[in-house]
């Protein structure tokens, strides 16, 4: 026998809004217009989970139906009421979205890297190219230099330093030998056999 929406309010004694959810609650479409004698006793037993107590709300009641493997319809529009229903299996969706979204993320970053481990060596060479021929880089030396000095206490010229560092690591000139010395190794007449 068909149950229609007023049916049930009617035989269950409920309003309007209570016949609605306890219908969503069950997994049972709004849009239906009659329901059928077996979705009616599913009804029924969401009605007695009230009635005795074990269920407190809504959402018991939906948990109840889950854990009996009772499927949900999805024909209908989905509602604030609607979505603890739904919850389980949106976290499920939304949690492998989040990890294919980070998996792309450390895709997209590593090819990034990649590129960019190809460009800045050649951007940097080009970069100091350009530097060493318009001086600013001999500009910028100069100036990190005296602010060391300055914060050193000890001003002194950069070129001064250089050739006073120049100096330590040459070896003394010296005139070249007027002559070799001799050896005591050079053979003689007496050594021949």
């Amino acid at each position: 026998m068909p149950y229609s929406k007023e049916d049930l309010q009617t035989e269950f004694n409920l309003a309007p809004d209570d016949v609605t959810q306890t219908l969503r609650a069950c997994g049972l479409s709004l849009k239906k217009r009659v329901y059928s004698d077996r979705e009616r006793e599913r009804f029924a037993t969401a009605r007695k989970l009230f009635e005795e107590g074990a269920a407190t709300s809504y959402d018991d009641i939906a948990t109840y139906f889950q854990k009996e493997g009772v499927s949900v319809d999805t024909d209908d529009t989905q509602t604030s009421d609607r979505e603890p229903l739904m919850e389980p299996r949106l976290t499920a969706i939304l949690e492998t979205l989040r990890q294919e979204a980070i998996a792309q993320g450390f895709e997209i970053g590593l090819q990034q890297a990649e590129m960019m481990k190809q460009v800045i060596p050649h951007a940097t060479i080009l970069r100091l190219q350009q530097m060493i021929q318009n001086g600013e880089l001999r500009t910028q030396f100069e100036s990190v230099w005296r602010q060391m000095q300055t914060q050193m206490g000890e001003p002194q010229s950069l070129m001064s330093e250089v050739e006073a560092h120049w100096q330590t690591i040459q070896l003394p000139s010296s005139p070249p030998p007027a002559s070799l010395p001799e050896s005591s190794m050079e053979s003689s007449d007496s050594d021949s056999f």
